[in-house]
């Protein structure tokens, strides 16, 4: 993780010291770059594991626990972010298996004539259009129980939490 997200993290827990580090990482791009799939572990989860999208899991989103994942996994995405707008950080309260199922609910959203839609929550540019886009009641239930989502695009890093969307 870089320098910016550890002092950023340092910063929130300060006055919050509960909070915890997560990645959300696009399986596609990271099996791309580093020719091998994400894999559930301890520290490890795929949002599509145990949904009916269960088999694009190896493509879809995977959170990682950013602090305790293993060293090399997090240097990974870390130089991935870098590459490809495929990587995001969050920070919340919320243990890993309470985030993943937080983001589940997430991933699917029904569109305003009944149809169901993916919100690519995992894809930075998609975050940075739905925080944009939506107004305050659908960025409340996006981003409840996160304290921020942090990611880089068009090279500087972005903050956003559930009330602001801000450059940092």
């Amino acid at each position: 993780m870089s320098a910016d997200i550890q002092q950023r993290l340092a910063q929130l827990r300060s006055t919050m010291p509960q909070l915890k580090l997560y990645a959300l990482v696009d399986g596609f791009h990271y099996q791309a770059h580093y020719e091998q799939a994400l894999e559930e572990d301890t520290h490890v989860r795929g949002l599509f594991l145990g949904t009916v999208d269960a088999h694009l899991a190896p493509s879809g989103p995977w959170l990682l626990d950013g602090e305790s994942a293993p060293a090399d996994l997090r240097s990974n995405v870390a130089k991935l972010e870098t590459k490809t707008p495929s990587v995001s950080w969050l920070i919340s309260a919320m243990d890993l298996d309470g985030m993943a199922a937080t983001l589940q609910a997430r991933v699917q959203v029904e569109l305003p004539d009944g149809r169901l839609a993916l919100l690519r929550l995992w894809d930075p540019r998609a975050l940075a259009n739905a925080a944009r886009d939506f107004d305050e009641a659908q960025r409340q239930y996006l981003f409840e129980g996160i304290t921020e989502w942090l990611f880089f695009m068009d090279g500087r890093r972005l903050r956003i939490g559930r009330h602001h969307a801000q450059n940092h």
